[in-house]
């Protein structure tokens, strides 16, 4: 009630396109929700890439082959395209958080149609260094973490993992560059949270996988038994 006082006087608009929405807590209308592409199998096993062919078949893409991730399994639940760019760009630089209860929708629905984080018993977000977190006041990471946990019932840790070093920005890097901006930039916090269990790690965007791999690194070598990564977003296409 109170909800629909407040729409009244101040509506709900998209964050995408900027109409109505029409609900005091929807921010993505549902001409926008309909042009967000989710991804579809087949991915590679692995790493979650996007791979082509049968859509039920098991694939493992030439990098994992080469080079075995320290994550058990990645996946991502969207492509990363418009409009979901301008909404991820609004969620992290413009601190619109309540976005993040829209993107766990997302992401769980994901989850649970492919299976992702069956496992889980503990989920966490990839960690900001104190300095980035100081400018951006807000993890993105953990709000979606946190929304993921409370829906499904999980154990959140928002302090599993630390930030040891503040890294350069990984946008404009190559892939050999961000696996070497990355390396030894994490750690693990408390390695008796994590002794043979399963830990599900959050993030909006998966690129080439080194944050993530990274953090999967530290954690397995402080006992976890398993680690999965789920993402929001990932921009890749069937090849």
């Amino acid at each position: 009630m109170l909800g629909e006082i407040i729409n009244l006087f101040y509506p709900a608009v998209c964050q995408a396109c900027g109409k109505r929405t029409g609900a005091w807590n929807e921010h993505v209308c549902g001409g926008c929700r309909k042009k967000i592409k989710n991804r579809l199998p087949p991915f590679c096993s692995r790493c979650g890439r996007q791979m082509s062919g049968n859509p039920d078949a098991s694939m493992t893409c030439g990098d994992c082959e080469a080079e075995i991730p320290y994550y058990d399994r990645a996946n991502s639940a969207c492509y990363y395209e418009d409009p979901l760019k301008g909404l991820v760009h609004a969620f992290k630089y413009k601190k619109m958080t309540s976005l993040g209860n829209e993107f766990a929708d997302t992401m769980i629905d994901f989850m649970k149609k492919y299976d992702v984080g069956g496992e889980a018993e503990i989920i966490t977000p990839i960690p900001m260094h104190p300095k980035r977190l100081f400018k951006r006041e807000i993890n993105h990471s953990e709000a979606l973490a946190k929304n993921i946990a409370l829906r499904l019932g999980l154990c959140y840790s928002k302090n599993l993992l630390g930030k040891t070093r503040d890294t350069k920005i990984q946008t404009n890097l190559r892939r050999q560059e961000r696996l070497k901006n990355m390396a030894g930039s994490f750690r693990v916090t408390d390695g008796s949270k994590i002794k043979n269990k399963n830990v599900l790690i959050v993030d909006d965007l998966f690129t080439t996988g080194s944050t993530a791999n990274e953090c999967a690194r530290v954690l397995k070598e402080s006992g976890a038994a398993r680690v999965e990564v789920v993402t929001l977003a990932r921009g890749d296409r069937p090849t």
